[in-house]
């Protein structure tokens, strides 16, 4: 019986963990991406990928290419989406104005469509 509590009361305790972990990243990706939104540098990308929230991710991820100017390739970056609003306007294809730091192009943020095209054009 006691084996059993132990086992309980450590699945509780590690599934606490886990959410403060979850809650501690979600608030650091969402203060890095108020400070690139104020302070970066915009240029136009194309949404490449978009991975719909599943089972227990509750966050759109859009994959976006673009490039920097005077890049020599192009930047793919992962922006996370919690609750889908610029995510649900968007398709593969998509156009959007990307704001990037400029010493650091990876860290970079989605601002709003510029246009929506076909999937599969362009």
């Amino acid at each position: 019986m006691t084996s059993e509590a132990l086992l309980v009361v450590g699945v509780l305790m590690a599934t606490a963990v886990w959410l403060a972990m979850n809650n501690a990243v979600a608030a650091h990706r969402a203060s890095r991406q108020r400070v690139i939104a104020q302070r970066g540098l915009s240029c136009e990308g194309r949404v490449v990928a978009i991975q719909r929230p599943f089972m227990l991710d509750d966050c759109t991820r859009l994959y976006v290419d673009f490039q920097p100017p005077g890049a020599a390739e192009p930047v793919r970056v992962c922006h996370v989406d919690r609750g889908g609003a610029v995510a649900e306007f968007l398709a593969t294809g998509s156009i959007v104005t990307v704001r990037y730091m400029p010493q650091r192009p990876r860290h970079a943020v989605i601002g709003k469509p510029v246009s929506v095209e076909a999937q599969g054009e362009g």
